[in-house]
């Protein structure tokens, strides 16, 4: 992209007790949010790391590392935007790893569809919030994993959706191989990011959240393929997602979305 066609947008943001100045690089015409994504996403791992640091002064320490794939087992709540980004991701991979990649997709959305958990998934609202739990620890118990999990690591660690940037922990690392109510320990992030971005589609923010999981997808990708997908310029995508943040508690959760 030549530099005319950009724009750096500089601002500032409090995060719990913490001011973040930054500056991002973003197009200046009219894009997607899928476009700017990477955006949103470094801008989340400000935020995390703002949190990881109080962590540290609280003399905790994060057991999350490499090689360590507990979480990559779990539902993995992801906005449609990261399903788009996710999508093309594979679609740019060298034949051969992109046919792995697809196969792990398929094989996954085969086994769950055997155990009933995609129907499921698909009538979330109809559970109570207990019943929401147990159908993700029965996710989680069917051993199912994130497709782009290789050798027990992200592999696509970068690029990775904006709520598995949010998940970190404090508690023993084998406590996350049987993971109860009491026994995770979650590190306390000032604000969610990801929450913002499961009612981003619009890049202004609406009132509808919208997200699914993970190993859905490249299924969601492609049927979703032709929707119109709104376009504004970047920098004011950008303002748009900061004023979202900035006004979501750090403890609200979305309800039950359809998938």
């Amino acid at each position: 992209m030549s530099e005319p066609d950009c724009a750096v947008v500089k601002f500032s943001l409090t995060v719990g007790d913490r001011e973040i100045e930054a500056s991002a690089r973003v197009p200046a015409g009219p894009v997607r949010v899928v476009d700017i994504l990477p955006v949103l996403h470094s801008l989340a791992s400000a935020v995390v790391a703002v949190g990881e640091e109080q962590a540290r002064e609280q003399g905790k320490v994060i057991s999350c590392r490499a090689g360590c794939g507990a979480c990559c087992r779990q539902i993995v709540p992801i906005s449609e935007m990261d399903a788009r980004y996710l999508a093309a991701l594979v679609e740019a991979m060298p034949e051969a790893r992109r046919a792995r990649v697809v196969e792990r997709f398929r094989a996954a959305v085969a086994r769950l569809e055997e155990l009933g958990l995609i129907a499921k998934f698909r009538e979330m609202s109809r559970y109570t919030p207990a019943e929401r739990q147990e159908i993700a620890m029965d996710f989680f118990r069917a051993g199912v994993a994130c497709p782009f999990l290789e050798d027990e690591s992200c592999s696509i660690h970068p690029a990775r959706p904006m709520v598995c940037r949010e998940y970190l922990v404090t508690n023993p690392p084998e406590n996350c191989a049987h993971p109860t109510i009491t026994n995770i320990e979650m590190v306390p992030l000032p604000a969610k990011p990801s929450l913002a971005l499961y009612r981003f589609t619009d890049g202004v923010g609406e009132d509808k959240w919208r997200y699914l999981p993970l190993v859905l997808a490249l299924e969601w990708a492609a049927e979703h393929a032709g929707d119109d997908q709104p376009e504004l310029p970047g920098p004011q995508i950008l303002m748009n997602f900061l004023r979202r943040l900035a006004h979501l508690p750090k403890d609200w959760t979305p309800p039950p979305a359809q998938v």
